[in-house]
């Protein structure tokens, strides 16, 4: 008979996520990567899923995709959860950790409806969640007519396949990981700036987990060093600032062929009418005090306002 250590090192992980497809192409992906150690899907409705009709600010933020998951993990129920790092708060469950992620994909938004920004009609209606692409949208064209879209990847495009809006915005990556056929244009990222973290998948798992060591060891060899470092200083940005999906704004790094960690962010008014840069480098490992002097910048240049959707 196997004794019980053993069973606890050969049995499944057990992987919470959300319901939607491209969570489950995410959840699957990290399946495929522990291989050829088992996994086993925790699939999960959270409140962000189920009320569509209200911007994300007024349900309870970008949390409420992230806390039914961690409620999976702190129970018992899952050993890890798989989430859209952008969609996590910069403060998450106490007692968890984000032990690995992914290396990052392409980070940029995308239109699709049009061959781009600038070939869209006067007054275009557009459709989005996102309080930072709104205001990015209007900075760049104040003539858009900006209305809410909620809901899966599958649930947007149905929506300008309708006819309901001109064009819509998604992320191009979960149009890649979900092989999504119809024609997208991805928008160049120094005319929209990405919001921190897209792109990335992030793996969570809770520190008092009683085969902490296992998962660990399985976990820890999945993650990608350089996206941990450039998603450390963008978040870093949004920490400071308090950032939320209240506010619009965008952060990004990269390291360049010098191995140098460029960061870039920018804060806006809703309506995009204002704006504020800032930009700068350092050596990687200095990603989270490059993010703080980052919004410190643009704290100093907004005169300390802050922009809340509303």
């Amino acid at each position: 008979m196997q004794d019980k250590k053993n069973s606890k090192n050969s049995s499944p992980i057990r992987i919470a996520t959300r319901k939607s497809k491209l969570a489950m192409a995410q959840a699957n992906l990290v399946g495929d990567l522990i291989s050829p150690v088992e996994a086993e899907f925790i699939c999960l409705s959270t409140p962000g899923d189920k009320s569509l009709s209200k911007p994300l600010f007024e349900i309870g933020g970008k949390g409420v995709f992230v806390k039914t998951l961690e409620h999976a993990l702190l129970s018992g129920k899952a050993d890890c959860a798989v989430h859209s790092l952008k969609d996590m708060e910069t403060q998450f469950a106490s007692g968890t950790q984000i032990i690995s992620v992914l290396p990052r994909e392409d980070p940029r938004d995308a239109i699709l409806g049009a061959k781009s920004l600038d070939e869209l009609p006067i007054n275009a209606k557009i459709g989005t969640a996102s309080v930072r692409r709104k205001a990015q949208l209007l900075k760049y064209r104040p003539d858009l007519d900006i209305q809410l879209l909620r809901g899966n990847i599958n649930r947007r495009i149905a929506c300008l396949e309708n006819k309901e809006y001109d064009a819509i915005i998604l992320a191009v990556a979960g149009l890649k990981r979900l092989n999504i056929k119809i024609s997208y244009n991805p928008i160049d990222i120094d005319k929209m700036p990405p919001a921190a973290s897209q792109g990335t998948i992030a793996i969570q798992i809770f520190r008092q987990h009683p085969n902490h060591d296992r998962l660990q060891e399985i976990f820890s060899r999945l993650h990608c060093h350089n996206t941990g470092q450039c998603v450390t200083a963008e978040r870093s940005v949004l920490s400071y600032l308090d950032g939320s999906c209240r506010t619009p704004i965008s952060a990004y790094a990269h390291i360049d062929q010098s191995h140098k960690l460029q960061l870039q962010a920018h804060i806006y008014s809703p309506n995009g009418d204002k704006s504020y840069s800032s930009f700068a480098s350092d050596e990687p490992e200095n990603a989270e005090k490059l993010g703080v002097k980052i919004a410190k910048d643009l704290l100093f240049k907004c005169g300390g306002t802050s922009f809340i959707a509303r």
